[in-house]
């Protein structure tokens, strides 16, 4: 994955995700715990020129994937899997920061309180969608770029290279005396 792709627009996407998340948590836990609110008032302030900056900046790095795949160039990698992670670190990182900034104390085990195990998990789960987004956004501006050249993205033929052929099941034979090449069957005894 590209530098640029990664600080414009994976890195932007996995904040939201990080800030809504602890957001969501911080709601849970005591809203009105002032501990919760500190840095959290901070984001308040910068959070719409944030978005606009993000916006216009993931349109670029989308516009750039679109034209070099219209001049087919070699497809950039996709953000990997693993980068879900980060807004839980994230978490745990602003955790001890309020901790630390309202309390005045660093406590080690700040991580290991439930309401925090919860809203790492919960930050689990919002990375993946986040990272989900990302790469669906890269593949269908590339997917795009292809179109409007007149051909298909390199992804998607090489899906076509491993097709699977069907296996071929012979049709069953019929037994000899089953078929009309056994003739006339004995008589039957009573």
């Amino acid at each position: 994955m590209r530098a640029r792709t990664f600080w414009f627009l994976t890195l932007p996407a996995l904040f939201v995700a990080e800030t809504a998340g602890h957001t969501l948590v911080a709601g849970a836990i005591d809203p009105t715990d002032p501990r919760h609110r500190v840095l959290s008032n901070v984001l308040e302030d910068f959070a719409l020129p944030f978005v606009a900056c993000a916006v216009l900046l993931a349109a670029a790095i989308l516009g750039r994937r679109v034209l070099a795949s219209f001049r087919a160039e070699r497809p950039q990698p996709l953000p990997a899997w693993r980068l879900a992670t980060l807004p839980a670190l994230g978490f745990l990182f602003q955790e001890y920061a309020e901790q630390l900034v309202h309390d005045g104390r660093f406590a080690a085990l700040t991580a290991l309180e439930p309401m925090v195990l919860i809203g790492v998990a919960l930050q689990l789960a919002s990375g993946l969608p986040a990272i989900w987004l990302v790469r669906t956004l890269l593949r269908a501006a590339e997917q795009l770029g292809c179109t409007l050249a007149g051909r298909r993205p390199r992804w998607a033929r090489q899906t076509h290279r491993l097709r699977v052929r069907p296996f071929h099941t012979p049709e069953p034979r019929l037994p000899v005396l089953a078929s009309q090449q056994a003739g006339r069957a004995p008589p039957a005894v009573a």
